[in-house]
């Protein structure tokens, strides 16, 4: 089914709010979106000016000042920027949803509002899609054309019976991000260990995990007895979700996976942020980046 992004208002409400703030300190010529001024080896040169008492030596410009013989300075400008990379989960686990909004329903609008909070705030965006593998990668950019592209091919892709991996995502970000990044990783995380490989991508860029789930999966919405499909796998299930046994299992679970990706989060100096698609994720986001 071929369709095209939809803008609703809240969506647009939300990004007219939405402040990208780093929380870890980067290299001064990776942050904020505007020009500074300052003494030290900048990306352009800006002016001239005498030397003064406390002045690091090392930018003294010895040609300019062996013409006027005076102590010169040499000042520089210096471009303060980030750029702004999404990773976004399109494997079959994605398409699940209990009610009128499934997972990659809520996984584009969330990419939405971080690629239009990104322009708005000057920063290049740039997407990976992926599944068990690099799926569809577009590098940075502020081009508005490109970016809904990539916003209309999300909804658009075969995501039935895909597994999930991000090993190999994760390597491949390692690679190709060269410029200090703020990446954000959208999943549900229902795969393998990645802990590894997140790792040294950290090391080197400030990182979220945003993780998406369905109220239903939790069993926060569950009644009765319903046939549930796994959307990776393709097999149906009957699920009892009154059954006692059924319930312990499954809030046993979601515990132990939900300390281990915090823990994963902990190590790797990344946030953690989980959305509910029955909640007001758009708001939620909002507000996580006004309390960073």
């Amino acid at each position: 089914m071929t369709g095209h992004f939809h803008f609703r208002p809240e969506l647009l409400h939300a990004i007219d709010l939405i402040e990208f703030h780093c929380r870890r300190r980067l290299p001064s010529s990776y942050i904020g979106s505007h020009e500074s001024t300052y003494r030290g080896s900048g990306m352009q040169f800006k002016e001239f000016r005498p030397y003064e008492m406390g002045d690091d030596p090392r930018h003294i410009s010895w040609t300019t000042t062996a013409k006027t013989g005076k102590p010169t300075l040499k000042l520089y400008e210096e471009e303060r920027e980030i750029n702004v990379f999404l990773l976004v989960d399109t494997s079959g686990s994605s398409l699940f949803g209990s009610g009128a909004r499934r997972k990659i329903d809520m996984y584009s609008e969330v990419a939405a509002l971080l690629a239009m909070g990104s322009i708005k705030s000057n920063y290049r965006i740039g997407f990976l899609f992926f599944d068990n593998e690099v799926r569809n990668f577009m590098p940075p950019t502020r081009n508005k054309e490109e970016i809904l592209q990539s916003l209309n091919s999300l909804l658009n892709l075969d995501l039935s019976n895909k597994t999930s991996d991000l090993t190999q995502p994760l390597a491949f970000c390692h690679k190709i991000l060269n410029h200090r990044s703020l990446v954000f990783i959208i999943s549900d995380f229902l795969l393998p260990s990645f802990k590894d490989q997140l790792l040294p991508l950290s090391s080197k860029h400030e990182v979220i995990l945003l993780q998406g789930y369905d109220d239903s999966e939790r069993l926060l919405s569950n009644r009765g007895i319903s046939e549930i499909c796994d959307p990776e796998s393709g097999d149906f299930f009957l699920l009892d979700a009154e059954s006692p046994f059924f319930r312990q299992s499954l809030t046993s679970f979601y515990a132990r996976f939900t300390n281990q990706l915090e823990e994963t989060a902990s190590v790797c100096q990344a946030d953690f942020l989980p959305l509910s698609v029955q909640d007001d994720y758009l708001q939620r986001l909002v507000h996580f980046f006004s309390a960073r």
